[in-house]
């Protein structure tokens, strides 16, 4: 590897050869070696921790979040850099010094491919911070779901980037590698496509967030609340308490209601009043029930409407509208029960009463002869 008698070390007016060339070149080497690993002991126990601290408080999120995952790898890049530096310094002979250089290289920019990836592994957090700085202001902080999946999915694609970088430096026929992984995930993913549009369609409905755990949603025949929210289905417990379990690739497809959303709620309905009532009296029983609504609280008063609309088979109509305003189920239930045992006691007080299906039957009889 070394020919001493070969050796020659110059510096300035200092000329040595032999053995003694060799021990110059070794402390040559080893210096290097030593001030790389002293700045990497610097950056690491002063200068960034400082840095972390200093930028903590920053509104660039990102900046601390990838200097936090690439913290721990940049002294350990330096002090790499100068063993490499101080190894390329040393008299190797000529017969070994293009293999021992391309040897060096090799594992020189393996060893940095490894601590590239190292530190993108830690940057992880990056990938929310930039989803959740975008113009749709994805409710990151609150969907933990989102952000381990996110973080996890970035760090895969670190993981295959590296080993593909590091399989073409080794002089591997990654492309021959990368069609056949193509052709792998395509027959896993052919037979298993239902699960795939399901992970793929919760991906989608916890990006656009169309609900939320604890909202009140109508998807279809199912109406309930979100009690669970999962890449492969969506949890929802209906009022009489069963609980529905719905494909993710159902939800996302079928049309979605969010009750939850709604600032308050509408309470309509049609009454029937027997054809024998008059009409001071509808008058009165619509004045009546029309002041009543106005007068609760939890009844939008501007929203209130009472009018007769129309003459039924058995029946008078009048058409009695409010907006309830709450947007919680229960409670819209509760009031509305409250609002209906009213309206039986303004009826009561106006002596009208409620009509149903009836049909009258006239017997016609004829003279006897």
């Amino acid at each position: 590897m070394f020919e001493l008698e070969n050796i020659t070390y110059r510096l300035g007016a200092l000329a040595l050869e032999g053995p003694a060339a060799a021990l110059a070149h070794a402390i040559t080497a080893s210096a290097i070696a030593l001030i790389f690993w002293g700045i990497s002991r610097f950056l690491k126990f002063y200068f960034l921790p400082r840095l972390q601290k200093r930028l903590a408080p920053t509104r660039l999120q990102m900046l601390p979040a990838l200097l936090d995952g690439f913290a721990p790898v940049i002294p350990m890049f330096i002090w790499i850099s100068g063993c490499y530096f101080g190894l390329i310094a040393l008299p190797w002979s000529a017969a070994c010094q293009a293999a021992a250089m391309g040897g060096l290289l090799l594992v020189y920019r393996l060893l940095c491919i490894v601590l590239l990836g190292r530190g993108l592994w830690g940057a992880a957090p990056v990938c929310t911070l930039v989803l959740g700085s975008a113009a749709n202001r994805l409710d990151l902080k609150t969907n933990r779901t989102l952000v381990s999946v996110l973080e996890k999915v970035f760090r895969v694609c670190v993981l295959a980037l590296c080993a593909i970088t590091i399989l073409d430096e080794l002089g591997y026929p990654v492309t021959g590698l990368v069609t056949g992984l193509g052709l792998t995930g395509l027959t896993f993913s052919l037979a298993a496509k239902d699960s795939a549009s399901n992970m793929f369609s919760g991906i989608m409905i916890l990006l656009e967030k169309p609900f939320g755990i604890g909202d009140w949603i109508k998807v279809g025949d199912v109406e309930g609340t979100v009690e669970d929210l999962t890449f492969r289905s969506t949890k929802v417990r209906a009022l009489d308490n069963s609980l529905y379990v719905l494909p993710n690739s159902s939800v996302s497809s079928a049309t979605i209601n969010n009750g939850t959303n709604r600032t308050k709620r509408l309470f309509r309905f049609t009454l029937g009043v027997t054809y024998d009532t008059t009409r001071p009296q509808l008058e009165a029983l619509m004045a009546d029930l029309e002041k009543m609504l106005k007068g609760r609280c939890e009844v939008e008063t501007d929203s209130v409407t009472v009018r007769l609309t129309g003459f039924g088979d058995s029946s008078i109509d009048i058409l009695v509208s409010c907006y309830v305003e709450t947007a919680e189920m229960p409670r819209f239930l509760a009031i509305q029960n409250s609002l209906n045992l009213d309206i039986m006691d303004v009826m009561n007080r106006n002596g009208v009463g409620f009509a149903f299906p009836s049909t009258s039957v006239y017997i016609e009889k004829k003279a006897t002869e």
